[in-house]
């Protein structure tokens, strides 16, 4: 039976609020060419699925892992649920990541939903097109993986649906790969996948693995909407290097539908990053925690309102291992978060911290009744506030509109939009400014960081000579008396002696600490260039210098949501270095401890021209994708004063046929706003 009975008294609040929007959509929308209804039908049509949802006889506890690309998702969950194994792995890109569902089944299967036929054909016409916008350049790349993988979609499209059985995890990480894995054979034909699993512990609830919205395919963004429409709760995971910044609000403000959590667990993830990062400014690893700590916590309950729960899943898996059963990726966090060798195994599970994680995801759980009966009492105030908010919304556009017909004439309108249009040039002009100022910041930074990855590459281009000792053990034999009652015996003697060599794994890390420090260095580089904040206040300052703020009739807001729009375009790069050639050239010469000096000689040699060639593909790789991006960006200024027109075109070609009958239009546009003053909620 459902978690919670519907009395009499909620089904009639539901049932009058669903009669009600009906009724008030129902008569504006005979309005249409006055007025768009689009936002109030979405309201109702998620309140009505939201409520089915809640009250159905199989309802769980829906937790959403909500969080940016690279905030360390799957490796959180692979943590949390799998201890550690990599059984979630990671996606191809951002724009190939598939939802993931996570439930118990006394059966072990994964459910993969494919997309339908006619998904598929919108997606091949969106990749023809020459657009770069964001669903043009998802499609393209979509294609270009399925001719990768050498897979004929057809077969899989109308099959709609596949089920897998796995009998064991490890068979599990094989197979999930293959659908949702970074080279997943099936990867980019797959919307969403359920993984069912005999884990008790996932009984009566639902874990959602979340991607990002930025879909080509509509109804696979929409299918991510609603399934982070009905977490009952959220992990936010944020990533420590970049805690809490614009992207991470706008996915608060606008991903998560807050009407639908009951409560949100803010995660500060990859806490090591943070601490690499400060950790020489400080001088020891405690004193850097006990100043990271308490900035984040503040500046998170500034932007966020609570403090988050630090973690960092890598360190946690590293607990208990030895230093040689390390991974390469946690060999290069041991060693810089080791700088003063206070990296000790306490300090490991202050890090790791996911026993806070788990001690609040167990108390969500035990608290499940009680969290869903909060989000059950908050379902009619928080939809009639949001439904009030779209109605004033409306209400302010509708006067707006009125207004500026009343106050003018064809004539006037005409001579109003070629202002608008001048003013326009003018924008044009001062984003030729700001995007000025970000390529030039792009290439000084681009300097500078090819500064700093040539001195990386100096530095690893050594190696340090190491010592060991090596212990001989001679037997010497001994002869006492005579011949006729001669006596023999040995005796052993031990010398030590010492020695210097080179380490061959030490060349072979030291190529793969340059490959990190390179794609770490590069990406952030992007971002420190690129100052989505700062960008975004001098893209609102051009357009307040260029428009007259004081009219009444300027809707900042309008061009506000232009302005977030076209940053949105940005897409920061994601760097790839494939490391593996290089360290191959060392690997196949040398190996162990080389302590022949002329083989040190060559070993040394061999490694400096492989760091030099090394270098030389990053410099092409950084100058190619600068260059890649400085494109992106003169896109970019083209789109907003390109868009600006088309909404001013718009706008004022629709007041123009309305003031052919100017009488008749303003009363209609009255006739909407007695509609939507009748239309608010009490």
């Amino acid at each position: 039976m459902p978690i919670f009975e519907k009395t009499a008294a909620v089904q009639q609040q539901i049932d009058q609020f669903l009669a009600d929007t009906e009724a008030s959509v129902s008569a504006l929308g005979e309005y249409a060419d006055f007025v768009q209804t689009t936002e109030l039908q979405r309201i109702r049509r998620e309140f009505a699925q939201n409520i089915t949802d809640f009250y159905r006889d199989d309802r769980k506890l829906n937790i959403g892992i909500i969080g940016q690309v690279k905030a360390g998702k799957s490796t959180f969950l692979n943590t949390l649920l799998f201890e550690g194994k990599e059984i979630l792995p990671t996606a191809r890109t951002p724009k190939t990541a598939a939802l993931t569902k996570i439930e118990y089944s006394e059966e072990n299967r994964i459910c993969v939903e494919y997309y339908s036929p006619e998904e598929w054909h919108i997606l091949e016409d969106y990749a023809k097109a020459e657009s770069d916008d964001n669903e043009y350049t998802v499609a393209r790349e979509t294609m270009k993986l399925v001719a990768e993988n050498g897979i004929d979609p057809a077969p899989y499209l109308h099959m709609g649906k596949e089920e897998i059985p796995f009998p064991s995890l490890d068979a599990l990480m094989e197979q999930l790969n293959e659908y949702v894995g970074e080279n997943g054979k099936f990867t980019p034909l797959v919307k969403n996948v359920t993984l069912y699993m005999d884990k008790p512990e996932l009984k009566e609830i639902s874990i959602v693995d979340t991607p990002g919205m930025n879909d080509a395919i509509v109804s696979r963004s929409e299918r991510t909407r609603e399934f982070i429409g009905r977490c009952d709760v959220v992990f936010f995971l944020s990533r420590g290097s970049q805690f809490i910044d614009e992207n991470d609000m706008k996915m608060i403000q606008n991903q998560i539908p807050q009407k639908g959590v009951a409560r949100m667990v803010l995660i500060c993830s990859r806490f090591d990053e943070t601490l690499q990062d400060e950790l020489k400014k400080c001088g020891s690893l405690r004193a850097t925690m006990q100043k990271q700590i308490p900035q984040l916590t503040e500046y998170a309950k500034r932007k966020f309102g609570s403090g988050p729960i630090f973690i960092s899943s890598m360190i946690e898996a590293m607990i208990g291992k030895q230093e040689v059963d390390y991974s390469r990726n946690e060999a290069h966090v041991f060693k810089r978060l080791n700088r003063f060798g206070d990296l000790t195994q306490d300090m490991m599970q202050e890090i790791g911290n996911i026993a806070a994680v788990r001690a609040v995801f167990h108390e969500v759980v035990s608290s499940k009744d009680e969290t869903l009966q909060k989000k059950a009492s908050g379902f009619m105030p928080s939809v009639k506030k949001e439904w009030n908010a779209a109605v004033k919304d409306l209400r302010s556009e509708t006067e707006r509109r009125k207004l500026l017909l009343e106050t003018g004439d064809k004539e006037l309108l005409q001579k109003q939009k070629s202002a608008m249009e001048s003013q326009i040039s003018g924008i044009r002009a001062s984003l030729e400014t700001v995007l000025g100022e970000l390529r030039n910041a792009l290439e000084q930074t681009k300097g500078e960081s090819m500064s700093r990855l040539r001195d990386s590459c100096r530095e690893n281009a050594r190696l340090q000579e190491r010592t060991g000792t090596e212990t001989r053990v001679r037997t010497r034999k001994y002869t006492t008396g005579f011949w006729f009652w001669k006596k023999t015996h040995y005796e052993d003697h031990t010398s030590t002696s010492t020695y210097t060599y080179l380490a061959a794994t030490d060349a072979l890390e030291n190529i793969r600490t340059f490959g990190y420090d390179a794609c770490t260095g590069i990406e952030t580089a992007f971002r420190k260039a690129v100052d989505i904040k700062t960008t975004k206040r001098k893209l609102m300052q051009t357009i307040l210098d260029n428009f007259d703020s004081s009219d009444e009739n300027f809707d900042i807001n309008h061009f506000r949501l232009l302005a977030e729009t076209t940053l949105n375009r940005i897409e920061f790069p994601v760097i790839k270095l494939d490391v593996a050639p290089f360290i191959q050239k060392i690997s196949g010469q040398f190996s162990g401890e080389v302590r022949d000096s002329g083989d040190r000689a060559k070993l040394q040699i061999l490694l400096s021209e492989t760091m030099d060639q090394l270098f030389e593909d990053v410099s092409a790789q950084f100058t190619k994708t600068v260059s890649a991006f400085r494109a992106s960006l003169d896109d970019m200024q083209t789109h907003f004063s390109t868009e600006l027109l088309e909404g001013i075109q718009q706008e004022f070609e629709l007041l123009c046929g309305q003031v052919e009958d100017k009488e008749q239009a303003v009363a209609q546009y009255e006739k909407v706003l007695a509609m939507l003053s009748k239309a608010t909620m009490l």
